[in-house]
């Protein structure tokens, strides 16, 4: 094996190294932010969920005040009369 050769071999072999280890930094830092992102969605879908459940409470309400309202308006108002 030529002097080349070793010195080439010798610098080749350290700089892949070197690149291995940057690529697997850089892939934990990947896998990293995933995580943060998995947890940031399943907080918002948490939150979706409780506007979801809030907004069902609000839909109930709100049917048995126009149904409340419709009983007055019956009560109350006369009944319209035959037009001319």
């Amino acid at each position: 094996m030529s002097n080349d050769t070793k010195w080439i071999i010798g610098t080749i072999v350290p700089a892949i190294l070197v690149v291995a280890g940057l690529l697997s930094v850089q892939i934990s830092g990947v896998n990293t932010r995933i995580d943060d992102m998995n947890s940031r969605l399943e907080r918002l879908e948490t939150d979706v969920r409780s506007l979801d459940s809030r907004l069902r409470a609000v839909e109930i309400a709100f049917a048995k005040i126009d149904q409340r309202l419709e009983t007055l308006e019956r009560a109350i108002l006369p009944a319209a009369g035959p037009a001319d």
